[in-house]
């Protein structure tokens, strides 16, 4: 059975000290519930996590009050930061602990925890009407939510500079700025980096530039996808694009079990902590486009001038990875990998580590080019 850790910055404040199964070994929270300190199991480097909160008014421009939430996870010892941040988007209907998974089938689902013990500032962010960022009530659309993104993604990158958000972090550790967004999230990300240049290099994580597949057969309705008509748990329609033979089945049942849609919406609500009610915007989303339309983002992604990384799954929603740099025309470097052993949901792979690996490596390399021009 699994069992999930979930660690509440707020939740815990009285506590000093805490014991957590499922990879966490120890931790301690400081006064002002912004920071928790974590030792993974096996692993000396202790890495530092804190809760973070932007408002990201001005720049939705929507005339509502809204914010973006984010976990800024650091180096224990600051002087080990490599300077590169990586800003990490979840996909569909995910939030942020996808980047930050606390299992008891092993202790290194946590890919924040990955990167940071190899230097890198990592920073993983809901989307509006994701998580724990706020659920717009006015309408919006997918440029909005882009613009909430890069305007929280700025401030945080903004404070881990000037030390106002660990005053440990030496003034301007952090030159480059790596952006990754997964599935939903990478659709979001095309929009973002293609209209509002901000990140040094973007990583797409199972998303396709050219055309998004279905994550489920063709004779199959998304209508009935939400009404759990077409399965639940092991036989949910997208169980085998999500998630290759390997995986513990603890782990597919966990991520594919859906509870019922609620009163007035159309789909049904994940039951994961890693999983969210909606997806990226909200129900106030008002869309002109879907990820699954062909060419949904094929002007912003043509207009991405900086180097580009694609990651696809062994099993994944893109067609060909091969073909994929023909979408990012003014980029001068395109990376794209497939990994095997992998599905669409990467981070519960057991391969894992190989795609984080290649990720570190394409960051670093990016940061170099970033020096040496």
């Amino acid at each position: 059975m699994l069992t999930v850790v979930q660690v509440s910055l707020i939740r815990y404040i009285e506590v000093q000290h805490f014991h957590f199964p499922g990879g966490i070994a120890w931790g301690h929270l400081s006064t002002n519930a912004r920071e928790y300190v974590a030792e993974s199991a096996g692993n000396s480097q202790i890495v530092k996590k804190l809760l973070v909160t932007i408002d990201v008014t001005d720049a939705v421009a929507t005339g509502e009050r809204l914010s973006i939430a984010a976990t800024v996870v650091i180096p224990e010892e600051t002087t080990r930061c490599n300077g590169v941040a990586m800003f990490a988007y979840p996909g569909g209907h995910y939030n942020r602990a996808y980047y930050d998974l606390q299992l008891d089938e092993g202790p290194d689902y946590s890919q924040a925890e990955f990167h940071v013990r190899q230097g890198f500032v990592f920073v993983a962010i809901d989307h509006l009407g994701v998580g724990q960022s706020t659920v717009p009530e006015k309408p919006l659309d997918f440029e909005a939510v882009a613009r909430g993104n890069n305007a929280a993604a700025a401030e945080i990158l903004r404070r881990l500079n000037d030390g106002t958000l660990d005053s440990t972090m030496s003034h301007d550790t952090i030159t480059t700025a790596i952006a990754m967004g997964q599935s939903f999230g990478g659709f979001i990300l095309t929009i973002a980096q293609g209209r509002d240049p901000f990140f040094d290099g973007v990583a797409l994580l199972g998303w396709s530039g050219i055309q998004t597949q279905p994550p489920w057969s063709g004779d199959v309705k998304l209508e009935d996808i939400y009404a759990l008509r077409g399965g639940n748990g092991l036989e949910h329609p997208m169980s085998t694009t999500f998630h290759f033979n390997d995986v513990p089945e603890s782990i597919v049942i966990a991520d594919m079990t859906k509870g019922p849609p609620r009163s007035g919406r159309l789909s049904s609500v994940p039951l994961s902590p890693w999983g969210t009610e909606f997806a990226p915007g909200g129900p106030a989303l008002l869309a002109n486009r879907t990820p699954l339309d062909p060419g949904a983002t094929a002007k912003e992604a043509a207009a991405i001038t900086c180097p580009v990384f694609i990651a696809s799954g062994e099993v994944d929603v893109i067609a060909d990875f091969r073909a994929e740099p023909v979408a990012y025309a003014s980029s001068h470097d395109v990376t794209t990998c497939q990994f095997s052993q992998m599905a669409h949901m990467h981070n519960f792979s057991t391969t894992r580590a190989v795609l984080w690996h290649r990720l570190s490596a394409w960051a670093s390399g990016v940061a170099a080019m970033k020096t040496a021009q």
